[in-house]
C-alpha cells in the first residue's frame, strides 16, 4: 500500500534546498530510487509535486495546490519528505472533507488499542462539533486485513496509539 497519509511517509534520506523555479538540489538525497515522477516532495509543510528527475541529488517539481504558482526558495538543508498521495488529496484540491491532513495509516494493533475505526487501513478523522461537545469520528477509506505497523507507518501515533 502507498504512503499518503498524515506523516506517513516513503522513504527520504538527505536535505533539500529549492529555488524559486522548481529546481530541488539533494544532498545525500536518492531521488532515482526513491521518488518517481508524480509523487509528492513536502518541505516547510508545503506540498510540491515531481514532474522531472534528473540523479540522486536532483529534480524538478510544481507547487501541488496551483501548478504555475510561485515557489517561495528554501535554503540548503531542508528536511522533506515523499508520498504517494493522489491528486484529490491536496488539501486545496479537495472538494470533499477528506485530505491527507486527516488521514492516517492505521494498523491492525493500533486498530485494537483505539476505541475508534472497525478496521485497519487508511483511515480518515473527522472531528464533528467543538469545545466539550467534540467528537472523532472515523471513516475507513482502504480497508486491509492485514496490515501491519511496518507498511503503515508509526509516526501518527499521537492519534493511534500502539498500546
Amino acid at each position: 500500500m502507498s504512503g499518503w497519509g498524515r506523516k506517513d511517509d516513503k522513504t527520504s534520506t538527505g536535505t533539500i534546498a529549492l529555488s524559486a523555479a522548481g529546481a530541488v538540489t539533494g544532498t545525500g538525497t536518492a531521488f532515482t530510487t526513491e521518488a518517481a515522477v508524480g509523487d509528492i516532495l513536502t518541505a516547510n509543510s508545503i506540498d510540491f509535486r515531481i514532474t522531472a528527475i534528473a540523479s540522486n541529488t536532483a529534480c524538478t517539481v510544481v507547487d501541488a495546490d496551483t501548478p504555475g504558482a510561485t515557489i517561495t526558495a528554501i535554503s540548503a538543508g531542508e528536511n522533506f519528505t515523499l508520498s504517494e498521495k493522489p491528486s484529490y488529496m491536496i488539501k486545496a484540491n479537495s472538494g470533499s472533507r477528506v485530505t491527507s491532513e486527516k488521514v492516517y495509516g492505521v494498523d491492525q494493533t493500533e486498530m485494537g488499542v483505539t476505541n475508534g475505526p472497525a478496521h485497519a487501513g487508511w483511515v480518515a478523522v473527522h472531528t464533528i462539533g467543538s469545545g466539550g461537545s467534540a467528537r472523532k469520528q472515523y471513516e475507513t477509506l482502504v480497508a486491509l486485513s492485514s496490515a501491519a505497523a511496518g507498511t503503515m507507518g508509526d509516526a501518527e501515533d499521537t492519534e493511534f496509539a500502539d498500546s
